[in-house]
């Protein structure tokens, strides 16, 4: 009682002048600009980088309204089948945010998948080198052109990497502390991340094997049992979790499993080769990505350029070195695991047996990232470490640190460039503009036309239709129409819009034909070779006709 009067005494007398001290150390200050830098190259520019689809999220978003419309399916068919979880996370996505059927609402599930998985390779990391090791790992993972990309494509991609670091973590911690807990969920990771994206696959074998190389170890003495029964319990946890794939697995395995048959077998090609020399030249391949070329997809990476920028692969190559030195010294289970844990996370990648010239992709192999963010770290950790034993003065301190701070400095700015210049800019180029094209449809629809009366003339190896009905705000409708077809809308009375490649010549001299009242305009965009023409047909009526934007000189 005389307590509770003291506190309430006390309470009343801070009401009277309310003050509230906050000390915040430079662990704080720095784990909170890292937050905020790796927030910024997550989310900024997100609109506009990348600025167009491709047919990849034509079909994604296809099956997010699938999921808008009442459909509560665990594997969505569609373009050789996919697993559910980001079709929910957009349709969630839009229900909060409001942001409709659009490629902003995939970006944004994305990027946000692709943050969240930066505490986990902090944790990680601080398992296998300390807490200057995990904010290191956050920060590089965060900046990263490799893990920025994949983020914001709106694919399903990071959706690999944010379920492989918690597991990783959640074994490296259960085998420490001896915790039952720990494995039961890095087993609950591994199930979730199975309804994901399909290279995560591969991360029940990952698991599997790093605690069959901690039995191994000296360390297992008298665990050995333990760590058995407890790698079990995790696997029937993840199966619990898996359960509704089963059943696909069971009812449809020809489509669940068509796409990897594909890739690892004949399903769809013969092998190019010999099997083993295949994955021989397939694993030197991968594992030259991160210093010498990410493979040659667009979409996700800029061609034939390093996975890492140099300073960043520089750290790798030297934190390789330096926990493989560890290894040989320590014996170390989790140094061994995390060197080996690479090649076996790409394996998505180097499987691609009957399409070699897809190896490496940067979405297969993806899940490596957690790893090898943490390798690269350790140099830099390991620097700050020496600083701090070798040098008593401050003004030394200060200046090898700022030594250290300089090369991050100098990896932030060239990522910055890859994301945001060079990639942003390749992905303009190389995908059609099929948002201006919707943009021309929508300016259409909302005066004198329709969206009823709007059309794309097809034409061979073109823009995906489907993506200007989504950009335009019509979802629903493939706007395309082939030369022989216009005649079908010789009768229409209402104003039209087609929207033509400017190589077709026979859908031209075709409109031309059956509409001599319409008017030709050329809308060129600053993107060389993205031109396109829109031919606009008044209506018969008391309508003013719609001209578009009229002809660009």
């Amino acid at each position: 009682e005389i307590q509770l009067r003291a506190g309430l005494r006390q309470a009343a007398r801070w009401l009277r002048s309310p003050r509230v001290h906050i000390h915040v150390g430079a662990w704080g200050v720095a784990a909170a600009g890292a937050i905020a830098l790796t927030l910024f190259f997550r989310f900024a520019y997100l609109r506009s980088v990348p600025i167009e689809m491709v047919s990849d999220h034509a079909e994604k978003l296809l099956d997010v309204l699938d999921v808008e419309s009442g459909l509560t399916a665990i594997f969505f068919p569609r373009n050789t089948g996919r697993e559910a979880l980001q079709f929910y996370l957009a349709a969630a996505t839009n229900a909060l945010l409001g942001t409709g059927i659009t490629f902003l609402t995939l970006k944004i599930g994305t990027a946000l998948a692709g943050w969240v998985t930066l505490p986990f390779v902090y944790l990680f990391a601080k398992e296998v080198a300390g807490r200057k090791a995990g904010l290191i790992a956050f920060v590089l993972a965060g900046i990263a052109y490799w893990p920025n990309v994949i983020s914001r494509v709106g694919l399903r991609f990071p959706l690999y990497p944010l379920f492989v670091a918690p597991a990783m973590y959640f074994l490296a911690r259960g085998i420490r502390r001896r915790s039952r807990n720990d494995f039961l969920w890095c087993g609950l990771f591994i199930g979730l991340g199975l309804h994901g994206y399909s290279p995560t696959r591969v991360l029940p074998l990952v698991i599997a094997f790093g605690v069959l190389l901690f039995l191994l170890h000296r360390e297992a003495r008298g665990q050995r049992l333990a760590m058995t029964s407890w790698l079990v319990a995790a696997g029937l946890i993840a199966l619990i979790a898996l359960t509704p794939l089963l059943r696909v697995a069971i009812e449809m395995p020809d489509q669940l499993f068509l796409r990897a048959l594909t890739r690892i077998g004949e399903a769809e090609r013969e092998l190019p080769g010999d099997p083993l020399v295949l994955f021989l030249s397939n694993t030197w391949n991968a594992l030259r990505m991160f210093g010498w070329d990410n493979g040659e997809v667009w979409v996700n990476s800029i061609p034939h350029r390093p996975a890492l920028d140099w300073v960043t692969a520089a750290l790798f190559h030297l934190g390789v070195v330096i926990v493989a030195v560890r290894y040989v010294r320590r014996r170390s289970w989790l140094d061994l695991f995390t060197l080996l844990s690479i090649p076996l996370l790409m394996l998505p990648s180097i499987m691609a047996l009957a399409f070699p010239a897809e190896n490496p992709a940067t979405n297969r192999a993806s899940g490596a990232i957690v790893p090898v963010y943490t390798l690269a770290a350790i140099p830099l950790a390991g620097l700050l470490d020496w600083i701090w034993r070798q040098w008593s003065s401050r003004l030394a301190r200060a200046a090898w640190a700022g030594a250290a701070a300089a090369l991050l400095v100098v990896a932030i700015g060239l990522n910055y460039r890859l994301v945001f210049v060079e990639y942003a800019g390749l992905f303009r180029r190389s995908a059609w503009n099929t948002g201006q094209m919707g943009e021309v449809i929508r300016s259409f629809a909302a005066s004198t036309g329709s969206y009823q009366t709007a059309h794309v003339v097809a034409f061979p190896y073109w823009v995906d239709t489907r993506l200007v009905g989504i950009h335009a705000g019509d979802p629903l409708r493939d706007y395309a129409i082939w030369p022989p077809d216009l005649s079908t809308l010789e009768g229409e009375r209402r104003a039209q819009l087609f929207i033509l490649n400017p190589q077709d010549q026979e859908g031209l001299d075709t409109l031309k034909q059956v509409f001599p009242s319409g008017t030709l305009s050329h809308f060129i965009p600053p993107e060389e070779g993205h031109d396109f023409l829109i031919y606009a047909v008044p209506a018969r009526g008391p309508d003013e006709a719609w001209r578009g934007p009229g002809p660009v000189p």
